[in-house]
């Protein structure tokens, strides 16, 4: 199976904090795939529209992850990664 997001170089490296490993470890089977391509995402685009080292949060593909970014090592760290909170009326 072919991946399109393997085929650029990331800029980021992604780091896991002790927190966010144990949220990613209860994600579900069948997220856990969308989980690895948001973290992919983004350690090749970054996160662009936050500016300074956080901490920042992000809500992309249903998860909501709560980051530090340091720009001089290239590295994104998680601190939290957990399902977004459905709003009201929505259903998923």
């Amino acid at each position: 199976m072919t991946r399109s997001l393997s085929a650029l170089s990331p800029y980021y490296r992604i780091e896991l904090a002790p927190q966010a490993w144990k949220e990613v470890g209860c994600v579900a089977a069948v997220d856990f795939q969308v989980l690895q391509d948001v973290m992919e995402l983004l350690a090749v685009e970054g996160t662009p529209y936050e500016q300074g080292q956080g901490p920042h949060a992000l809500t992309v593909a249903g998860f909501e992850v709560l980051y530090t970014r340091d720009d001089e090592e290239r590295v994104l760290t998680l601190h939290r990664v957990r399902r977004a909170a459905q709003q009201p009326g929505k259903t998923g």
